[in-house]
């Protein structure tokens, strides 16, 4: 007879050390079907999804409200041939939370014991009934109980490194009405202060003069995400070019992600979520600005995944719409840049102001310097062709252009760069684009 089957929270998509139980879709002891949706555990960034990976008898390993380790066990499927009765029972709190509530001991069934443990019980005499009942007992087990084997130790607790700000209590003066923090901030602090206190953070800002850019960015189709996806598609392409910024700082080390997944930072209603457009720099303009229209809608529905959040290399987070001219924005963990987003509104045309912010562990100012200059030149190049579109050409003129950055060929003479046949995407491809692809 096979033995149990743990079910643990994944290690690959989730960057927390720990997740909360938020719902049991089934109660302990009843029968699940492969691939049943068995749980939801939430993260700091998003709700996860824990499917039943066998057919089986469901039984808990943690309650709601739970924090668990990522990579814990948290329930087990029993297999054909084991009895378990419902050792919990989910409900609903009167604010709509779930909420666990244990049964009395008389509803639990006797303990279920492996072939193994079984087998060695019988050989040692030991009566079931002297197993807690509801339990899985294994060889070990009845090997302790028969006295073979020693107490099992339980292992010491960890120490928990305190929270920024929480070595001592703060001294106040007046009355104060405290409430805890939710979840995603406590996680995201501790976080963004590892990320901090890994890296020698410095930064550097470049004003773009792109008064058309936002007109352009419309013209996408994607009003509500067409600046950002414009910044990520040449963000992406320049990051092939500058890998440093795509990287992570270990112990002494560089890390150069083989990958460009670009986080895009969403802050509605105090919820802070940062979707990842993955492979940004072998995307098109429309392709980047169609998934991150499915992200945000996805943010609004409450329905990202984990897997919508996680693997970031680098993170964009936009203010420009703010109204904020400038801010210094914070490096993410396992991340070695950012960038931010301001604008200045009060001028006829519009500027924004780029600063990319980057750990000095891994390069320097010129670096990031040069970087800021070709993305400020790149986006500027952006806003020139639309204030050329509406007031040079007519309505029915039509010029060739780059598929990739939509450039046209007036525009990228003055770039100094030119435009390649290109059967895939079907029609042309500007230098400009082909030495982002390298």
């Amino acid at each position: 007879m096979p033995e149990s089957i743990l079910v643990t929270i994944p290690t690959d998509t989730v960057n927390d050390e720990t997740v909360r139980i938020v719902a049991w879709k089934f109660a302990s002891g009843s029968l699940v079907q492969k691939d049943d949706l068995i749980c939801e555990a939430e993260t700091s960034k998003a709700l996860m999804e824990i499917h039943a990976p066998e057919a089986g008898t469901l039984i808990y390993s943690g309650s709601v409200g739970d924090d668990v380790p990522v990579g814990a066990t948290i329930c087990e499927i029993l297999p054909d041939g084991f009895v378990a009765a419902p050792a919990a029972v989910e409900h609903s709190s009167s604010n709509g939370r779930p909420a666990n509530v244990s049964l009395p001991p008389s509803h639990h069934g006797p303990a279920r014991l492996t072939p193994l443990a079984l087998k060695v019980a019988t050989e040692f005499g030991i009566d079931i009934a002297e197993f807690a009942p509801g339990t899985l007992i294994r060889r070990d087990d009845v090997l302790r109980k028969a006295g073979r084997l020693p107490p099992e130790q339980k292992p010491a607790p960890v120490p928990q490194k305190k929270a920024a700000g929480t070595a001592s209590a703060p001294v106040i003066s007046g009355a104060v009405e405290w409430s805890d923090l939710p979840r995603r901030k406590v996680v995201e602090g501790g976080v963004l202060a590892t990320a901090q206190s890994e890296a020698v953070s410095s930064f550097v800002s470049a004003l773009c003069r792109a008064p058309g850019l936002r007109s352009r960015a419309d013209k996408l189709g994607f009003p509500a995400v067409g600046l950002n996806a414009l910044i990520i598609f040449e963000t992406g392409r320049l990051l092939r070019k500058y890998p440093v910024f795509n990287a992570v700082y270990d112990r002494q080390r560089i890390g150069i992600y083989r990958d460009v997944n670009i986080g895009w930072a969403i802050d509605e209603g105090g919820r802070l979520v940062v979707p990842v457009v993955r492979n940004a720099d072998q995307k098109t303009l429309a392709e980047i600005g169609a998934r991150m229209q499915e992200q945000l809608h996805g943010y609004v529905e409450d329905t990202l995944a984990t897997a919508d959040v996680a693997g970031g290399t680098f993170t964009v987070t936009d203010l420009s719409g703010d109204g904020i001219s400038f801010f210094q924005p914070l490096i993410s963990q396992w991340q070695s840049a950012i960038l931010g987003i301001g604008s200045d509104r009060t001028t006829k045309e519009e500027a924004f102001c780029l600063t990319l912010a980057f750990n000095h562990r891994l390069t320097e100012g010129r670096a990031a310097a040069r970087f800021l200059s070709e993305l400020r030149e790149r986006l500027e190049a952006h806003s020139i062709v639309e204030s050329e579109s509406e007031t040079v050409l007519g309505a029915d003129s039509v010029k060739p252009f780059c598929a990739l950055c939509q450039r046209d060929s007036a525009q990228l003479a003055g770039l100094k760069a030119i435009l390649l046949k290109s059967e895939m995407p079907v029609g042309f491809v500007c230098s400009l684009c082909v030495a982002g692809w390298l």
